[in-house]
């Protein structure tokens, strides 16, 4: 149900949500999916965002004019470091020399973390994010699509048992494509720039597969 006021859409996630290597962010699937339904986008993507990150934005933003939330989330081994300079997203073997001339002592947590890091431990975190994030909005009554934009699904915890409880919570009405394909997977067979992202092609599809579950689910 639309209440009146509510004419935003937030969205969540990565580069391929923030539209990088397009010659025009507003081809971006977020941007296409917000101008469907008539609502000024909110775009907290980012290159190289976490899923930590995309929580925090979300629990960050005041919802009362929130009308459809739409989240992609990314890989599960990224998560949210902070410091004096601010939060910055990190994951084991990340990148190094973006840090050296800003902040070498990032690049020191950065070996740290690729040397002693647990895949369940950052795994269970992803999938307690998706259930948390879940929990939120549908209490708050605000429509939300969520999907995941890479490599996710590729990985054997999916059927893992221990993480079965988590798992079985996750709702496959509201998440596209779960638990088997991703962003990029649906484009696959479209062009890419040169750091692999999907370009317009692309994020037309991953567009229209958030519009058709929508229509499907709600009521905008």
């Amino acid at each position: 149900m639309v209440t009146c006021g509510m004419n935003k859409m937030l969205a969540l996630g990565d580069s391929f949500t923030y539209g990088e290597e397009l010659a025009d962010r507003n081809n971006c699937w977020a941007q296409q999916v917000a101008d469907h339904y008539d609502l000024e986008l909110v775009n907290y993507g980012v290159p190289g965002g976490s899923n930590q990150r995309s929580m925090r934005k979300l629990m960050m933003h005041t919802l009362k004019d929130v009308k459809l939330v739409c989240v992609g989330w990314s890989h599960f081994d990224r998560f949210e470091a902070s410091d004096e300079l601010g939060n910055w997203c990190i994951w084991p073997g990340g990148q190094r020399s973006k840090y050296i001339k800003e902040a070498s002592w990032r690049n020191t947590l950065t070996d740290y973390v690729s040397k002693h890091h647990s895949d369940d431990n950052l795994y269970m975190h992803y999938l307690t994010y998706i259930v948390l994030v879940q929990s939120y909005l549908k209490q708050r009554q605000i429509p939300f699509i969520m999907m995941d934009a890479f490599g996710n699904n590729e990985d054997t915890r999916r059927t893992d048992s221990k993480f079965k409880a988590l798992l079985d919570q996750v709702n496959s009405d509201t998440f596209v494509g779960w638990p088997d394909s991703t962003m990029m997977d649906w484009t696959k067979d479209t062009p890419h720039g040169p750091g692999n992202h999907f370009l317009e092609q692309g994020h037309k599809i991953v567009a229209n597969r958030v519009i058709k579950q929508v229509n499907k689910i709600y009521e905008l």
